[in-house]
């Protein structure tokens, strides 16, 4: 009987080793500029070093480098300086990018994202050098002889690259109110998403273990980063350019938009390099875990993630849901509906507190009117106020004003006497969550 032959071709490491030398001359060179204090890196660069280190990956992966023991743990270090260019990359765009996203002077917020993400740059900046020594080390016990710059310098200067002016006019469709507030929408639901998950709020861990991935993942951030992605294109190809394109609100809910979208990206390739690289499993277990552990301090790491990258996103979601709340305010077409009074107490803390979370739900402005005075129902103490007129008056019902999305759900809530003594319905489930909340 005839023994089955695998069909992939094998190299031996004698013969790999003058094509890994080749292949890692480019990138090393690269890297190396990240010490020489006469250059400057900004994201020209950090786009260089994203391409070399995906180059050299797809090398070394296409030989199958990381199912061999001699050249393991290089691979593993050239994965790792992929993944940090790719962070300090997004991170320039949004530096780069800033002012066409917001437009105006540098304000508060800006000035501070501003010497934060510099800060965090420096970071990458160490990181990174601490990985060209290591994989230095690794190639020359490996036999791969390590030149002096052979490569020519690249220019890395930062330029100011002048613009065409802007004269694309976007289709006039005839929904385009409509679409402009299913962006807005869509927005409030991603940030939603991001309060549910405890993401607004400071997030307590002495190390990155008690947070990735029981608390936050790479799969987590991915979806963050498709949903604004999905909303800034839908903006780009229905709004930009056309009447709603001048709008300010428009505007700065797609600057608002794309911010936290590449933070999100940054994030991303951040806890992918602690997951893949630094987390503790069966399969890691072992002296190349450990070596690329002692180069990247987690407590910096988790301090960058958590203190830096999702500080700064919910900062900016959290502008952006106003703009949301705003877009919604003015584009919808408000309606009245007569509602009955709660029974049988009135307008007290608990109906009050739901009625307020329904307008929350929907971000648009919805009012009742008692009297010729107009409530706030986003205030529960101001319902608490028309609570007391409406006792005073001995009124059945009230009538509310706002989008019909809300008042809708507010009829479904005063239907079950505003879950007094019933159940919260099923089609406002979403009050079990944001009364939790």
């Amino acid at each position: 009987m005839e023994t089955s032959k695998s069909l992939t071709p094998l190299i031996s490491e004698e013969e790999f080793l003058p094509l890994a030398e080749i292949h890692c001359r480019k990138l090393l060179f690269v890297l190396s500029v990240i010490n020489d204090e006469n250059m400057i890196v900004n994201k020209h660069y950090y786009f260089t070093l994203m391409q070399e280190a995906e180059k050299l990956e797809g090398f070394l992966d296409d030989h199958g480098a990381r199912s061999n023991m001699r050249w393991l743990y290089f691979a593993e270090l050239v994965a790792c300086v992929r993944n940090f260019s790719i962070a300090g990359f997004y991170l320039y765009h949004i530096l780069d990018r800033y002012l066409d996203y917001l437009g105006g002077d540098a304000d508060q917020m800006h000035r501070e994202f501003r010497d934060a993400a510099y800060n965090t740059l420096d970071y990458f900046a160490f990181v990174l050098s601490r990985f060209h020594s290591a994989l230095v080390e690794e190639a020359t016990a490996q036999g791969i002889k390590v030149g002096e710059r052979s490569a020519p310098a690249g220019d890395w200067g930062l330029k100011v690259i002048p613009k065409l002016p802007y004269t694309i006019v976007g289709s006039e469709i005839s929904d385009v109110d409509e679409r402009m507030i299913s962006i807005a929408q869509d927005y409030r639901r991603v940030f939603k998403i991001f309060r549910q998950n405890g993401l607004d709020r400071r997030i307590k861990a002495t190390k990155l273990l008690e947070i990735i991935p029981g608390k936050i993942s790479e799969t987590m951030f991915t979806g963050f980063e498709a949903d604004l992605h999905n909303i800034q294109s839908e903006y780009d190809t229905y709004i930009k350019g056309g009447r709603l394109g001048a709008d300010p609100n428009a505007v700065a809910l797609r600057g608002l938009t794309a911010i936290p979208m590449h933070l999100f990206d940054m994030l991303r390739w951040l806890v992918h390099f602690f997951e893949r690289h630094e987390y503790e499993t069966e399969a890691r277990k072992g002296s190349v875990k450990g070596r690329i552990a002692e180069l990247v301090d987690d407590g910096k790491l988790l301090a960058t993630i958590v203190g830096f990258g999702l500080r700064f996103s919910g900062k900016y979601l959290n502008e952006g849901n106003k703009v949301a709340e705003r877009i919604l305010s003015s584009y919808v077409k408000p309606v009245s509906y007569e509602l009955a009074i709660p029974r049988p107490q009135g307008f007290h803390a608990r109906p009050a507190t739901y009625i307020s979370l329904v307008v929350q739900e929907h971000g648009t402005d919805v009012f009742m009117h008692v009297s010729n005075e107009k409530f706030d129902c986003r205030s529960v103490l101001e319902i608490l106020q028309a609570g007391g007129l409406i006792a005073d008056l001995g009124l059945n019902t009230v009538k509310f004003e706002g989008d019909t999305r809300a008042l809708d759900d507010l009829k479904i809530l005063a239907e079950h006497n505003y879950c007094e003594d019933q159940e919260i319905p099923q089609s406002l489930s979403y009050l079990r969550i944001l009364r939790n909340l």
